[in-house]
């Protein structure tokens, strides 16, 4: 018998499907920005899920991202390899290798290191434009870590020159904070504003953990999800101290990414994704030499994009 508990674990399993009609953000992004953080799904018969198998992928192409950045403005993107693919990058490779080679220029990736990705298929990677490494850290993402085998994958990473991104939530940094802080000699990213919980303010202890890992250098924040973090279902007023906060501890060393088509999304109403953008800012109180920092110089900087 169908419960009301099942047919919301049911609606979770379908991926949302994202605003198809893109509008430009209020005001354009300047010349060469970036969205940091988009996935990408292909045909599931020729590239099958290797992690979350029973999550239904959405219509999510890589064509279709790229006409949802030159609506917004947008002249260059990161793919983040869908933990749901697992190490299994072909769909990263098949989409790159594709392009022409000014097309590349515009494009970076983002993969996944395990044990089980050889060092031949990491240098494959690296030469199709992936500059870094995803490590789903946290307890919400349903995979477990020995931190030992996480310390093997981020030496790789550090030994082929990419930075290592962190999707960990506030509620992991109990359990992994001390390991992360240990590594060294190593760009490190925290995702999505580390997803902490605004209603506990900005003093608790995970946002005070957040603020001091950027007063290192090798330090970055991606401010992105406020609007999936926030209680609103418009407009997020919470996130906007936050992302003020993380923006004055190191400007330098922020970026930004849409998320897009972003899968998991629970609330009732799907966002336009130059909404995201609008959202970024507000952090900034429309400073266009900060947004300028943020979407362009910033991303350029961390992922070798050639000006």
């Amino acid at each position: 018998m169908s419960t009301p508990e099942n047919k919301a674990t049911e609606r979770n399993r379908r991926a949302p499907e994202w605003e198809r009609n893109t509008r430009a953000p209020v005001p354009l992004p300047p010349p060469k920005s970036c969205d940091c953080q988009f996935h990408i799904f292909g045909d599931p018969g020729k590239y099958p899920l290797r992690f979350d198998v029973t999550f239904k992928p959405p219509r999510a192409t890589f064509a279709d991202i790229r006409k949802v950045l030159r609506t917004m403005g947008f002249e260059r993107g990161v793919i983040v390899h869908t933990q749901r693919y697992d190490t299994d990058h072909r769909l990263l490779v098949d989409e790159l290798t594709a392009l022409s080679r000014q097309e590349r220029k515009n494009f970076r990736a983002i993969g996944i290191v395990r044990d089980d990705l050889s060092d031949r298929e990491m240098e494959r990677l690296d030469a199709i434009g992936v500059r870094g490494a995803r490590f789903h850290l946290g307890k919400r993402w349903g995979q477990v870590h020995d931190p030992e085998a996480v310390r093997r994958s981020m030496a790789r990473v550090r030994e082929i020159g990419w930075h290592a991104r962190l999707h960990i939530s506030g509620s992991d940094v109990p359990d992994w904070g001390d390991f992360l802080r240990s590594v060294r000699d190593l760009t490190m990213i925290i995702d999505h504003m580390g997803h902490l919980d605004f209603a506990l303010g900005l003093e608790q202890p995970s946002m005070r953990w957040i603020l001091d890992r950027l007063r290192e250098e090798n330090w970055w924040l991606k401010l992105s999800n406020g609007n999936r973090d926030s209680v609103m279902e418009t407009g997020w007023d919470d996130a906007i101290p936050y992302g003020k906060a993380f923006i004055a501890a190191a400007p330098d060393r922020m970026i930004w990414g849409s998320d897009w088509p972003h899968t998991g999304w629970r609330k009732r109403r799907m966002m336009n994704d130059a909404e995201t953008v609008e959202l970024l800012y507000r952090y900034v109180d429309n400073d266009a030499e900060l947004v300028r920092k943020i979407l362009a110089d910033n991303p350029a900087r961390l992922h070798g994009f050639d000006d």
